[in-house]
């Protein structure tokens, strides 16, 4: 009897350990999802500037994981057609434009001694890149470097027709994301030559523009993100004399591998390497004093609600319509310190809860 009410109360205790290890976990989860949902909204929010709030952000990295971790294995080098992804170039600052799709944050910065592209984009868009470069009178002839943030096939495949068509552009990748390209199972045809290897902290000058680019391992082994400086606003309707500072965060969303290629040995080392490097990031965009946040995925910071306000408000530059002329003295809807602050609090409280997702701590 002594023996059986042992093992009951062995049991008991198992059991009670079990459901306080289950209970704990979603408590340390809850505490970061919180602080990530805290950072959505600015603390005095403006009905008429709802692109503030970082909903689709919040929505997608905070969601909970399908565990565990599995590769992304899809094919997608089938052509999609025009009217699906097409939308409109914006020219967000007189030296930075968007000449990206419906869904991707693709950029081009120009300045007296060339451009540079950030990103390129599948296959079958990268002349409508170039046509929008024509749109604001820029000659792709004068494309100097296409940096690729990260190695998947939606920022990479159009690399390899802007390299056959202006074979004096450098394309531009870190180290390790080479490397990905090199073992991944994309169409040959769509893999650009392997060109200049970016390093850690280095800068690349164009003209009056600096873009610094740093290797932040997460979405992919060696991403880069950037600090590009000075941006500066004096040909739009809504014209100021400051200096601004982007900051590109080079990919956002938990990725353990694609196409072929597994970057992480297991979810746990994945989150850690995203926030590791997120944390090392915050404090350079902090340091470098950033005050607008550029995305590689328009939704995660409402790039299409600001690009079509800003369109509003500059329909064109010369003729400087009277819409324009209404909103002449409201803030530039890209500009905002706070936003870059809350932004980065969402993506790293959302890794920290990914990661306790995956450890159970």
């Amino acid at each position: 009897m002594t023996c059986y009410l042992a093992r009951i109360s062995s049991a008991a205790i198992l059991a009670a350990t079990m459901c306080a290890h289950v209970n704990a976990q979603p408590a340390a989860v809850q505490q970061h999802l919180d602080a990530a949902r805290a950072a959505v909204e600015p603390s005095d929010p403006n009905p008429d500037r709802p692109y503030e709030a970082f909903d689709a952000l919040y929505d997608q990295v905070c969601a909970a994981p399908r565990l565990p971790d599995q590769m992304r294995m899809n094919d997608r080098s089938a052509v999609v057609p025009r009217e699906e992804w097409f939308t409109w170039p914006v020219e967000i600052f007189d030296n930075l434009h968007f000449i990206g799709t419906r869904t991707a944050g693709i950029w081009a910065v120009s300045s007296s001694e060339g451009i540079m592209i950030i990103d390129a984009g599948f296959h079958y868009a990268s002349e409508e890149l170039v046509l929008g470069l024509l749109n604001f009178g820029l000659d792709p002839n004068d494309i100097r470097y296409i940096v690729v943030t990260h190695a998947h096939d939606d920022r990479y495949w159009g690399a390899r027709a802007l390299q056959d068509a202006y074979p004096d552009a450098r394309v531009a990748m870190s180290e390790a994301d080479w490397n990905v390209v090199a073992e991944d199972n994309s169409p040959a045809e769509f893999k650009p030559r392997r060109d200049m290897v970016i390093s850690d902290g280095q800068e690349i000058t164009l003209g009056e523009v600096t873009v610094t680019l740093y290797v932040t391992p997460g979405h992919t082994p060696g991403t880069l993100s950037m600090i590009i400086e000075p941006l500066t606003n004096q040909k739009s309707v809504a014209s100021d004399d400051e200096q601004h500072v982007a900051a590109i965060w080079g990919g956002t969303d938990p990725s353990i591998g694609r196409n072929g290629v597994q970057y992480y040995p297991d979810g746990e080392t994945m989150m850690a390497t995203h926030i590791e490097s997120l944390e090392r990031f915050i404090r350079l965009v902090r340091r470098a004093g950033v005050d607008v946040i550029l995305s590689p995925t328009l939704r995660h910071a409402n790039m299409v609600e600001k690009m079509e306000y800003w369109r509003m408000a500059n329909p064109d530059h010369s003729s400087g319509a009277d819409i324009g002329n209404q909103l002449a003295d409201e803030a530039h809807p890209f500009v905002s310190a706070d936003g870059v602050s809350r932004y980065n609090e969402i993506l790293l409280s959302c890794y920290e809860a990914q990661l306790a997702w995956r450890t159970g701590s």
